[in-house]
């Protein structure tokens, strides 16, 4: 008879809110259940087992070796020897690490295990933990480093395949090697996942990289456990893209990653497939007809220039390049689907009438579908098994009307997949329809795409979302906002993605368990506090920009700083909270501050709509239209008010879901304009001549379009949790200058959407009116060697123009 004592040091897991306090449990063991020593992997602070793998172990085991032994010295204080099959056993437990022949001769396989699955199973003295390891094998023409691409690879590509094709596998995979871990990306890490999982079950946990996410229990005694059983995810690709892999990469993101069983088969994640060929400058200089026509002109020029999809030689040349990749890579799948900013159907006479733009969300669902669904038709002759991608996005999300099933071999990546914060119950009804349709007509190849791109904290319907969507899609890709190859402000923005990670591989945990536990293991003291923000917050974030909702902000900022005010600063938990309080916190309070100042003496206009005269407008630069002669805003200088020598004018109307914004700016004739780029999104735009459109919605605050005489655009978006440059407004812009410089006219279409189911794209915002007015300013900058000249709709008083709370009032007659 052994009596056990297990010392267990709560303290590190928040059992008691007194950090002096050490729970001592004693466990007597009577004399019918008598313990031999063969039962414990670490007893009394003591190892008892050694970690076994393989005489020449892949990668990921040899981590998963270290991780194991390097964990349970942090929980127990013993280090557990390392070794091969080939050497003597010198402790009575083994755990046997990934496959070896000792660990096939107890049982313990990898057989059937996929998508990162593995098999924990027990006997008397020893602990297999495995799974499917397969290394990746790269092949083909690749670089090893961005400059072997631009410099050597990219020549060797085109070479090959006659053409200046994009090439989405070679250019990219020298960022999918990590040398310190010698992994790819794209290895299987079967037995790594299942030994995260048994670390799992001892109570460690992950919440953020680094030290400051981590919670590791301390155990003087640890039990060999009696099991036999799989994990399999409920998810079979769990990808959150936030962190790079390889040299650039923290490690902390990168480990911080795999220690949740996050994955990325190969070639599945490449968007806008089509761009490879129709970006291509020989295919726009020889083939101009492969793109769309818009107002009689085909769009060869721009980086994101729409295709004509009824063209056949676009559609052979898209196919010779699909091949050539599934070729060259032996990728398992392809994306076909259109150019970023496909939002308008070619007008030749191949086009006329394939659209539907009646349907909202799925105008073009028939026209891209049809050829989505026509390439895969090809590629199952000549490549069975192979799969072609297609994206549920912008004008074609909604299912087509015009195909029942589609092709066997079609993945459906469905964008923005997961509903975010403000969505109406009928909208979200809408989105789960659409889920469900597009599983039913792909046998549940779906992939879900969401670009997070803000810092909304959503964990309740994160849950509820990967709860809905298990069966229906076999994967998730995931974007949230980033920066420098890791999460962007981690504090505040984790707690997403813990969810997201944990509930892909279980979607069916009940959410409520796991968020006490959240509060209680990683806030200490102030866990009480801290769930009433986020609570608070997931529910009323949308109303945390615009002036009007002033009190929802100062009570978000008051149930934080209870949070702070519960911990001792220089504490973990401290620490922790601090953090949480980081970037969006601090603009916030920023925000907060600027609208305690109030909102007075600023302009307002009204947005018009006129039906009859605004569906005539064509986008071109010219303002000949009737709807342009009656123009409303006049600019001043920005800081005193003053009338400037350089007069500018505008109106602003709407029309089907578009902004539309005319100006028309005076200048000096005969003198040439200061145009410092011609490119789009291009910074060195505000060294010159430009005008700023700058909008806060009632839903986001702010976004800003600029735009020089050259056409050139750049649009931002300056909200507190925003995307940046990321960030695309889709506006069409035409520009058109006197032949003597004397005067200069832009016209923009800028879309708007209610939903922002896609904050990477479009104003987020419903229409403007008298109880939830939007905020504008139209500015304009008139740069010489000599002398700047700034003047703006609503003077900010200040030198710059990005000053929200003196914005102009917008409404709606």
């Amino acid at each position: 008879m052994v009596p056990v004592i297990w010392l267990i040091n709560m303290k590190s897991i928040n059992f008691s809110w007194f950090d002096s306090i050490t729970l001592v449990v004693s466990v007597i063991i009577c004399a019918a259940a008598t313990v031999s020593a063969g039962n414990y992997i670490v007893y009394d602070g003591a190892a008892r087992a050694e970690i076994v793998t393989s005489e020449n172990p892949p990668p990921s085991v040899r981590l998963a070796a270290a991780e194991l032994q390097s964990y349970i010295k942090k929980i127990s204080g013993a280090e557990l020897p390392l070794r091969t099959v080939a050497e003597p056993s010198v402790l009575p437990v083994r755990i046997f690490l990934g496959r070896s022949a000792d660990a096939g001769k107890l049982g313990a396989s990898a057989d059937g295990l996929a998508w990162g699955a593995y098999r924990m199973k027990t006997g008397e003295d020893w602990l297999a933990l495995i799974g499917d390891d397969t290394l990746f094998e790269p092949r083909g023409i690749y670089a090893v480093n961005r400059n072997d691409w631009t410099n050597n690879k990219k020549q060797l590509w085109e070479e090959a395949v006659g053409i200046d094709w994009g090439n989405p596998v070679g250019s990219k995979l020298w960022d999918k090697y990590n040398q310190n871990l010698d992994m790819w990306r794209y290895d299987e890490k079967g037995t790594l996942n299942a030994v995260y999982g048994f670390l799992r079950e001892l109570g460690v946990r992950w919440y953020l990289p680094g030290e400051i996410g981590e919670i590791v229990p301390e155990m003087r005694t640890i039990e060999l456990p009696v099991t036999d059983r799989e994990v399999r995810p409920d998810y079979k690709i769990r990808m959150v893209a936030y962190a790079r892999y390889g040299a650039s990469a923290s490690q902390d993101e990168v480990l911080w990653s795999l220690r949740h069983g996050m994955n990325e088969p190969f070639g599945y994640f490449s968007h806008h497939g089509i761009a490879n060929v129709s970006r291509s400058e020989v295919i726009r200089k020889q083939h101009p007809e492969y793109m769309a026509l818009y107002n009689g002109e085909r769009q060869v020029l721009g980086r994101t220039a729409n295709a004509c999809l009824s063209s056949e030689g676009l559609f052979q040349e898209n196919l010779r390049f699909v091949r050539a990749m599934f070729d060259m890579y032996d990728v398992p799948v392809v994306s076909v689907w259109p150019d970023d900013g496909f939002t308008s159907i070619c007008q030749c006479d191949l086009c006329l009438g394939k659209d539907n733009p009646d349907i909202p969300r799925g105008s073009l669902s028939d026209y891209v579908w049809d050829y989505i669904n026509r390439m895969a038709i090809e590629i199952g002759k000549s490549h069975p098994g192979k799969l072609i991608c297609g994206g549920a996005y912008s004008t074609y999300w909604m299912p087509p009307s015009n195909i029942d099933r589609l092709n066997s071999n079609v993945v459906v990546s469905i964008v923005n997949g997961r509903r975010r914060y403000d969505m109406s119950d009928e909208e979200l009804q809408t989105l789960r329809n659409g889920v469900r349709r597009w599983s039913e007509m792909s046998d549940g190849k779906v992939i879900v795409f969401m670009n997070h791109g803000g810092g909304a904290n959503t964990p309740r319907l994160f849950a509820d979302d990967l709860k809905f969507n298990k069966g229906l899609a076999m994967g998730e890709d995931i974007w949230p906002p980033f920066s420098r190859g890791g999460i962007a402000n981690p504090g505040f923005n984790h707690l997403n993605y813990y969810i997201t990670a944990r509930f892909q591989w279980d979607a069916d945990q009940d959410i409520d368990q796991v968020l006490e536990e959240y509060y209680r293991l990683y806030y200490g003291p102030a866990a009480g506090a801290m769930r009433d923000f986020i609570d608070f917050y997931e529910i009323h974030q949308q109303q945390l920009g615009p002036a009007e909702t002033v009190d929802q902000l100062r009570q978000a900022l008051a149930l934080y700083d209870r949070a702070v005010a519960a911990v001792e600063p220089d504490s973990i938990y401290g620490r922790r909270v601090a953090l949480f309080g980081e970037g969006r916190l601090e603009r916030l309070r920023e925000r907060y501050a600027q609208i305690g100042k109030g909102r007075m003496n600023i302009p307002s206009t009204r947005i018009t709509s006129q039906e009859l005269l605004m569906k005539e407008l064509v986008v071109d630069g010219r303002m000949d239209e009737k709807f342009w002669s009656g123009l409303q805003g006049y600019l001043r200088d920005n800081q005193t008010g003053d009338k400037v020598y350089y007069q500018t004018r505008f109106r602003v109307g709407y029309y089907r879901n578009h902004i539309y914004i005319g100006i028309r700016c005076q200048d000096e004739p005969d003198e040439p304009l200061n145009i410092t780029t011609a490119e789009n999104e291009d910074t060195a735009i505000w060294d010159g001549d430009y005008l700023d459109i700058l909008i806060e919605t009632s839903m986001h605050s702010y976004y800003q379009i600029s735009v020089n005489p050259a056409g050139a655009l750049l649009d931002f978006d300056r909200s507190a949790e925003g995307a940046g440059l990321g960030w695309s407004s889709l506006a069409e812009v035409a520009v058109n200058v006197d032949k003597d410089g004397g005067v200069w006219t832009v016209e923009l279409k800028i879309p708007y959407t209610r939903s922002d189911q896609d904050p990477m794209h479009e104003v987020i915002g419903a229409v403007p009116n008298r109880n939830l007015p939007w905020f504008i300013n139209v500015s304009r900058q008139r740069k010489r060697n000599d002398y700047t000249e700034r003047s703006s709709f609503s003077p900010t008083g200040v030198e710059t123009f990005l000053h929200p709370i003196k914005f102009g009032r917008l409404t709606a007659r």
